[in-house]
């Protein structure tokens, strides 16, 4: 349901069949609450924001900065997934001499080159 990938999401019936909507066996038949709507909106509004956000930073850069933002990546992720984990973001930070405080909250996504807590994929 949640995949970033339209390719690999789930079809419309299959999340209704999923048993994270079914309710008793049966999908239920009830309106979201506002609130929840509300809410989803903000969120995907958000995120029409991050994207138009990082796509004007990214036609802003030059090329060579382009160069050395995906050779950062890179030494970061050093397993070669074309994900960085939070340990490989912490561990890369640190390398290159970031005094960026990486909060107690452990988020255990991996990110890659897509940005926004999307997994990135390289």
């Amino acid at each position: 349901m949640l995949n970033p990938r339209p390719a690999e999401r789930l079809s419309a019936h299959e999340v209704l069949c999923h048993p994270w909507i079914r309710d008793h066996g049966v999908a239920p038949d009830r309106p979201l609450d506002t609130v929840i709507l509300s809410r989803i909106k903000q969120f995907s509004a958000m995120n029409k924001l991050k994207k138009m956000a990082l796509r004007v930073i990214a036609e802003s850069m030059s090329e060579e900065e382009i160069t050395g933002l995906k050779e950062m990546f890179q030494t970061m992720d050093t397993d070669n997934s074309g994900a960085i984990t939070y340990d490989e973001l912490k561990e890369g930070l640190r390398k290159y001499g970031s005094t960026l405080y990486i909060g107690a909250q452990r988020d255990t996504r991996s990110y890659g080159s897509g940005g926004c807590g999307q997994q990135w994929d390289h």
